[in-house]
């Protein structure tokens, strides 16, 4: 692993999955300092116990920072959410989120914040958007959590399946933050570079049509879980996994919201394979997905636009 004392992170968020990377962030990243943002409802116990925790490690120091912290931050994790109250309709969690997300942004480049920023906030596609809209940084800057972990999960169904090394496998999880909205990439998966469309025309391959379905029904109750129970050892760890590629400048190609254009429709926030490193995402190449796959990401951007237009009329 690269030496990454230098580097800093901010984590603006206090519900579970911050705490929760933050601590994972001591264990698995060699960082000269983890700063909390002060946010409303931030548990100043709980980073007081990360703090007694770093003593048991040779790392780096957690700190509670505020606005002027964001001038040298290299990275920053909002994973920030309001507490939704009792009876209160989506629309209006949604817009008490985007007015939270949208004070830590205008702080933020308020105080010459220049670096990364790396959103775990749900839905990702739809505040992947906002953040680039709220903080004019390039697009390249600006990404969402996505589908990562769904394709992360698609890929050890396979693994499993076929019984081979986790390592052999690529299978990608597409399209927006939504349970309606993620599509199976078929056509650019494979297993030790034999693609999967093709093994299951091999009776002997050990994967068939169904077996395809049912793995995708098992990626969208896994979505449906971490609708209802909030999945934070899931995201924390995706979000590690994900804050290792940029700090090891790995050029990982991953499924993450970010900005694009696609059938006419400009500046749409899909999760698509991008590669991440030291810079941000940059597109990465030989992803040509199938016609019907194609139709299926227009449809979802049209529905992902029709949404982002709402929000934007107020």
């Amino acid at each position: 692993m690269r030496e990454n004392r230098n580097k800093k992170i901010m984590i603006a968020g206090t519900n579970e999955t911050a705490y929760q990377f933050g601590f994972l962030s001591m264990m698995k990243l060699k960082l000269r300092e983890v700063t909390f943002f002060r946010l409303p409802h931030l548990k100043e116990e709980t980073v007081m116990d990360l703090k007694y925790a770093t003593s048991l490690f040779s790392t780096g120091s957690f700190v509670v920072g505020n606005e002027k912290d964001f001038q040298d931050t290299d990275i920053l994790v909002i994973t920030a959410t309001e507490e939704k109250m009792e009876d209160e309709t989506e629309s209006s969690f949604l817009r008490r989120n985007i007015l939270l997300v949208r004070k830590i942004i205008n702080q933020a480049m308020a105080n010459q914040f220049s670096g990364l920023i790396l959103i775990a906030t749900e839905p990702t596609d739809i505040f992947t958007y906002l953040v680039w809209k709220f903080s004019g940084l390039p697009k390249e800057r600006i990404f969402g959590l996505g589908t990562y972990i769904d394709s992360m999960f698609l890929q050890q169904l396979l693994s499993q399946k076929m019984l081979v090394s986790l390592r052999d496998v690529n299978a990608f999880i597409i399209g927006g933050s939504s349970g309606k909205h993620k599509i199976a990439a078929w056509s650019r998966s494979n297993v030790g570079g034999n693609p999967i469309l093709s093994l299951t025309m091999d009776p002997n391959s050990g994967v068939d049509q169904e077996d395809m379905f049912e793995m995708e029904q098992k990626v969208l109750e896994r979505t449906l879980f971490s609708e209802k129970a909030e999945s934070y050892f899931t995201d924390a760890s995706a979000l590690i996994k994900l804050v290792q590629f940029i700090l090891n400048n790995e050029e990982a190609i991953v499924p993450l919201v970010h900005l694009g254009d696609i059938e006419g429709l400009s500046d749409i926030p899909l999760a698509l394979p991008v590669s991440l490193g030291e810079n941000g995402i940059r597109k990465a190449t030989g992803f040509v997905f199938s016609d019907s796959e194609k139709k299926e990401l227009v449809t979802v951007a049209k529905e992902i636009r029709q949404q982002l237009d709402w929000i934007e009329k107020g």
